[in-house]
């Protein structure tokens, strides 16, 4: 009947049939724009990454040392490695960490920590360290 209209229930085979019509051709829409070459789709973001710092002999000296995220990417998480250098050994007393957090702009991760190694006859000096963190392109977090 001319004056029907989808989903009209004085027509319910037109209804079905428009129904399955606009179905089809809304996937057909949705492949031939996800494959075809005008439609430039975003890449997928990149999985976390771990970067870890180069090792900063006698860094675990209580200065603050930084590390950062590559470009256009944020710090996701962070923390920090202390080791002995060749040849030496950590000292027993606990590690004074006193900052081990991202920084501001949640660019990159800083680390201050103290912590002593003894040395050849019995000489003591701060210990090497190793920054790392997790850098990622995701949306940033409330808190970072």
């Amino acid at each position: 009947m001319p004056g029907k209209t989808p989903g009209n229930p004085g027509n319910p085979g037109k209804t079905s049939a428009t129904c399955a019509a606009l179905v089809a051709s809304l996937a057909a829409s949705l492949l031939g724009a996800a494959t075809g070459p005008a439609v430039a789709a975003a890449d997928p973001p990149e999985p976390p990454q771990h970067i870890a710092g180069e090792l900063i002999r006698g860094g675990a000296d209580g200065r603050p040392h930084e590390v950062f995220c590559p470009a256009m990417q944020h710090v996701y998480s962070g923390g920090f490695e202390i080791t002995a250098a060749r040849g030496n050994r950590l000292a027993p007393e606990p590690t004074d960490v006193l900052v081990d957090r991202s920084n501001d702009n949640a660019s990159g991760w800083i680390v201050a920590v103290h912590k002593d190694q003894f040395r050849r006859q019995h000489e003591t000096g701060p210990a090497d360290l190793t920054v790392h963190l997790v850098c990622s392109d995701d949306t940033m977090s409330h808190g970072a």
